[in-house]
């Protein structure tokens, strides 16, 4: 489970940051192991110079641990500001409970017309990903008018298939997009059982073939190779005065506190 911490940084900015962030939007397994992959690969991404914040779903926000909501709340000191980033301990990776914020956001959205993640950009453009972890129900509305998929990661006991692939549905119809599966396995493990029978569900039942992914994040490269391919394939979000003209993705580096 992610650990949640405020962090308020140390001013540290991203040279990026008025340009672009990326987003990666992720639908946990509910394994502690994955977890702790998806943090390492967020660790790794700071060792390069790219900050993350993980924005927390599964986890409200409380006075005793304040989130995305209090940045939304103009009544709160964090108000309207954009979170710090930074970098001098690149294994803290900056998390925030956020399950009240999102719904927020995604309400707010629904008056004015914008994307959602267009209204977070003000308040995480200091960094170069932010990753929305959360259950598909909520992640769907995260995403409307996006057009990269988002990653669902894959359970490794069969007795969770029928679940994921409720999941599965729920992002294909809420969002239009089938999100890519990820398997972490061990090495030699062979084709996941898991993973081939959710491929073949949604191939069945809604005609559409998911892009899968299988391997083994306890290999460094290939989990450093990973991170990589998630911070190139996620969502670019613009800041509001260019993402009117934006005709193209540009890649920057940036600063960000997920305790593991």
């Amino acid at each position: 489970m992610l650990e949640n911490a405020w962090h308020q940084g140390t001013g540290l900015h991203w040279q990026g940051a008025q340009s672009s962030l990326r987003v990666l939007p992720v639908v946990p397994s509910g394994d502690n192991a994955d977890a702790t992959a998806v943090w390492m690969a967020c660790a790794h991404l700071q060792q390069q110079g790219y900050p993350v914040v993980v924005l927390d779903g599964t986890e409200q926000e409380s006075d005793a641990a304040p989130g995305l909501q209090d940045m939304l709340q103009p009544r709160q000191g964090y108000a309207f500001s954009a979170l710090a980033a930074d970098l001098h301990n690149p294994l803290s990776v900056a998390t925030l409970p956020a399950a009240r914020g999102m719904v927020q956001l995604q309400h707010k959205a629904s008056i004015t017309g914008e994307r959602p993640l267009d209204l977070l950009y003000r308040y995480v453009r200091n960094h170069a990903l932010v990753v929305l972890w959360a259950p598909a129900p909520l992640l769907s509305g995260m995403l409307q008018g996006c057009t990269h998929t988002p990653i669902q990661l894959v359970p490794a006991q069969s007795r969770n298939v029928l679940s994921s692939y409720r999941a599965l549905k729920h992002m294909f119809i809420g969002c239009g997009l089938m999100p890519r599966l990820v398997a972490m396995r061990p090495a030699g493990y062979g084709l996941d059982t898991v993973l081939k029978s959710l491929s073949q569900c949604a191939m069945h039942h809604l005609h559409t073939e998911p892009l899968s992914e299988q391997f083994d994040p306890l290999q460094p490269r290939q989990l450093q190779r990973w991170a990589l391919q998630c911070l190139e394939h996620s969502e670019t979000v613009y800041a509001p005065q260019e993402a009117a003209t934006a005709g193209s993705s540009a890649l920057s580096s940036s600063p960000a506190v997920w305790s593991h």
